[in-house]
């Protein structure tokens, strides 16, 4: 028989080497975790994570995982794999071409409704699919329009301004000199839209919610069409 020794060197071998995710009082996250890396990423094609964090604010939490002259693809590894997909999506918002993210957003706000959306924003997501299909400077300021008539506190409303943010002028037509958006606003505006879609109902609901955005994220920027 082994010792009571021996016995109690096994049992703190065991805890030493149990993986956090089955300690009890552990919680990192009550979501599933990648084991796999998230790339690779085509439509990304930005060099370094850094160009594209200096695009919007990252939290210190996503900032520790910005190690110098890490690539798009490991930095969404390291957010994936710590559960930080709120900033998954604000990265992905940024570094997915604006279209693409639209069409991510889009996606995300239609399918998490169930129907429910109010007509005003209905009206909003209408204008957005109107500018994917023909992407004029007209439908870009109908897009604008439907984004004030649904307000920017709604999904709808911030992905319509995301539209209007996505090239052109922010000034009226007749304005003589153009007053082009900046790079990040409609990434921002997408950001925005995501956030507010994730707890628009069973806000206790949002984290699950949050990731299944950010994989939808990760999907399209994977896609080579």
């Amino acid at each position: 028989m082994r010792s009571k020794q021996g016995q109690r060197r096994n049992t703190i071998s065991r805890r030493k080497h149990r993986p956090m995710t089955q300690t009890p009082g552990y919680s990192r996250s009550s979501l599933k975790v990648p084991l796999m890396s998230v790339g690779p990423l085509p439509k990304i094609t930005f060099q370094t994570a850094a160009e594209v964090c200096r695009r919007y604010e990252p939290d210190e939490e996503a900032m520790s995982s910005l190690q110098e002259g890490i690539g798009p693809t490991p930095f969404l590894d390291a957010l994936a794999e710590r559960g930080l997909w709120s900033e998954a999506i604000k990265f992905l918002t940024q570094a997915l071409p604006k279209r693409d993210a639209i069409t991510w957003a889009s996606q995300c706000v239609r399918d998490g409704s169930k129907s429910d959306l109010p007509p005003r924003s209905v009206a909003a997501l209408d204008a957005v699919d109107a500018w994917l299909k023909d992407s004029t400077d007209d439908h870009r300021r109908a897009a604008q329009a439907a984004a004030e008539q649904a307000g920017a506190g709604t999904p709808a409303g911030c992905i319509a301004f995301g539209v209007f943010f996505s090239g052109g002028s922010l000034g009226p037509k007749t304005l003589e000199h153009a007053i082009p958006p900046a790079d990040e606003l409609t990434g921002k505006a997408l950001a925005g839209a995501l956030m507010l879609a994730a707890v628009a109902s069973e806000p206790e609901n949002a984290p699950v919610r949050l990731q299944a955005f950010a994989e939808q994220g990760l999907q399209m920027a994977r896609s080579e069409d």
